[in-house]
């Protein structure tokens, strides 16, 4: 998705079509080129950077949205695997645990750890995308120098 902001291939072929002014070869310099390609690395890192963040809120929402769902269908709290990924969902939940007063402790539980879920997905979704417009575009090693 990140990679689709990068130029198109008809602004590369316009690129290529550009009259070259005269008394210049139409290449560009060696520092230039070298400009371009570390450009790309670098955008290459952040886009790279910005699937980790997603990446990083999915599992988070995950792992919330599994203890939800094992508090909701009442699965035994002693057993060790149900236990664990309770603890760790109300360690990311920890905010969230009282947003909303409801009378029944699953559907408040349900609630407002939903609402964590929704936050963590949206906030990590932003982020990343904010990761991702920060790439600066660049030359590829595979793409023709013009």
């Amino acid at each position: 998705m990140a990679f689709a902001m990068r130029r198109s291939y008809e602004r590369r072929a316009a690129v290529a079509d550009a009259p070259v002014a005269p008394g210049t070869s139409g290449s560009p310099g060696r520092a230039r080129l070298a400009a371009a390609r570390g450009a790309w690395a670098l955008g290459a890192v952040l886009l790279a950077i910005a699937r980790m963040v997603r990446l990083l809120a999915g599992l988070i929402a995950l792992l919330i949205v599994a203890a939800i769902v094992l508090k909701v269908l009442g699965a035994n709290g002693a057993n060790v695997v149900v236990k664990d990924v309770h603890d760790a969902a109300a360690w990311f939940v920890g905010p969230f645990k009282t947003v909303f007063s409801i009378r029944g402790a699953k559907l408040a539980m349900a609630v407002n750890w939903g609402l964590a879920v929704v936050v963590y997905v949206v906030v990590g979704g932003l982020i990343a995308s904010l990761i991702a417009r920060l790439a600066p575009t660049g030359l590829a090693p595979s793409e023709p120098v013009v």
